[in-house]
């Protein structure tokens, strides 16, 4: 499964599974009444995974 076909199915106060099966831990918790939905949860997903795969070898625009 590549990446770009990576989805997430759920989300608790203190992690987060990926259709995978890998499970990862929030940096920070959510409390119960914040916590986002799968789909919300995706975006955030989508967003970070952008910026962490630096593309073409191209430095992060805050990079040295």
């Amino acid at each position: 499964m590549s990446e770009d076909s990576v989805k997430v199915v759920r989300v608790t106060a203190t992690e987060f599974e990926v259709s995978d099966g890998r499970v990862y831990e929030h940096p920070i918790s959510f409390e119960p009444d914040e916590i986002p939905s799968p789909e919300e949860f995706q975006g955030l997903y989508d967003h970070w995974q952008n910026i962490l795969r630096l593309k073409d070898e191209r430095k992060a625009t805050n990079y040295g």
